[in-house]
């Protein structure tokens, strides 16, 4: 049987050599490429809708809530078993150390998967304009160095109450974790009125459960 004889009038027709080959893949990809761009710039943002962008917000915050949560928590347990201790029950000293090692230890990404998740937040793409990530990061240091230090000086603090070190350690920590949940919560304040939405915000405090004789020292 012969070979299909050649079309010089037909291009699909003719042989291709190795660098026409090269040549033609390349043009197919800048046109791929271009199409991508367009998509990106010009067709993808115009399919973000504001309710979309309102329920992703929403729950970018509760996730941040959530994230954070089990660090106030450690937080107040910590200052309860401090309470205790200096309510009298003091044979239970062992015990309030424990709880306030393993509060603090709470506190920290190596131990608590949360922290982790809220350290490594990032928002849905459509949220990307607002810059949310370091909103994320100031909560995560509302909880470590912030109430993971807290924690550590209150482990001072049941064997030295009056320890003025530790106090003003205590003192200047919660004064930064309010400094720090003060810009989270403009950030996402600002950030809600741009969507139309009341304003979304995180709510803690590093004095909640704080023993008196602590909080009149301050």
């Amino acid at each position: 049987m012969s070979s299909r004889p050649r079309n010089r009038a037909d291009y699909t027709l003719q042989d291709e050599t190795p660098k026409r080959r090269r040549r033609r893949l390349l043009w197919v990809a800048a046109v791929i490429v271009v199409a991508v761009i367009i998509e990106l710039v010009v067709v993808y943002p115009n399919k973000i809708t504001k309710t979309q962008q309102q329920a992703d917000f929403k729950s970018f915050v509760v996730s941040m809530r959530t994230d954070v949560l089990g660090c106030q928590v450690a937080l107040q347990d910590g200052y309860h078993a401090l309470a205790r201790i200096h309510g009298g029950d003091t044979k239970q000293l062992s015990t309030a150390t424990t709880i306030l090692q393993q509060d603090e230890a709470y506190c920290t990404l190596a131990v608590n998967s949360d922290l982790y998740n809220l350290a490594t937040l990032s928002p849905p793409n459509d949220l990307n304009k607002f810059n949310l990530t370091p909103v994320a990061h100031n909560l995560y240091a509302w909880a470590y160095p912030g109430a993971a230090g807290i924690l550590a000086d209150s482990e001072t603090l049941l064997t030295q109450p009056n320890n003025q070190a530790a106090i003003r350690n205590l003192s200047t920590r919660i004064h930064n974790m309010d400094l720090l949940l003060g810009s989270v919560n403009s950030d996402l304040s600002k950030v809600s009125a741009q969507l139309g939405l009341s304003p979304q915000t995180v709510k803690l405090s590093p004095m909640t459960a704080m023993p008196s004789f602590v909080r009149a020292q301050l």
